[in-house]
């Protein structure tokens, strides 16, 4: 019976010690457990977040947040090989300028890629055929134009005024050469 005693004595000191070294822990484990919670959640978010853009811009594939949003892939995503490799397939051919159907396969290989993410993210009723398909209005097509058309034309002004510029320094230093101290422009 004695022996009884201290064995069960034994037994209650462990269980004891445990309660107390688990109660003690808990919280310190609760914060872990909710920062790596937190943590996937604010990755997850991320990931969404830059998909959403992509998405959204898949029709104007030079737009800036367009851009921008690829350069993030390879951080949002580093733990996602599939996405990472039709990222890099992309990126590969973005380099190859002279190939044979160039606007095409990019267009096919930005579908893969927001293919790869929807599949990641679990968006299996987004299919390839409507990642094909964006809404762009006539209205900021034409509005596009205008502005890269003024742009042009303010770059040409620019370098018409630049050539006027010199051609005008040079009959100055011309006319200083023959001894005018006041050149006329005509």
């Amino acid at each position: 019976m004695e022996a009884f005693t201290i064995i069960s004595s034994c037994v209650s000191i462990l269980i004891l010690v445990a309660t107390v070294y688990y109660i003690a822990h808990a919280p310190v484990n609760a914060v872990r457990i909710g920062r790596r919670l937190n943590n996937e959640q604010q990755k997850d978010n991320a990931k969404r977040n830059l998909f959403l853009t992509l998405f959204a811009y898949r029709g104007s594939p030079i737009h800036y947040d367009f851009v921008n949003s690829l350069n993030k892939i390879d951080i949002v995503f580093h733990d996602t090989p599939t996405v990472l490799t039709a990222w890099h397939n992309y990126y590969n051919s973005l380099q190859l300028k002279e190939q044979a159907n160039a606007q095409d396969n990019w267009r096919l290989l930005r579908i893969e890629l927001l293919s790869q993410m929807a599949t990641v993210l679990d968006y299996p009723q987004i299919k390839q055929v409507d990642m094909a398909k964006h809404y762009f209005p006539e209205g900021h097509e034409s509005q596009e134009f205008d502005d890269f058309l003024l742009k042009k034309r303010g770059i040409d002004y620019l370098k018409s005024g630049a050539e006027l510029h010199a051609l005008l320094i040079e009959q100055i230093e011309a006319k200083q050469k023959e001894g005018e101290t006041e050149p006329q422009v005509k």
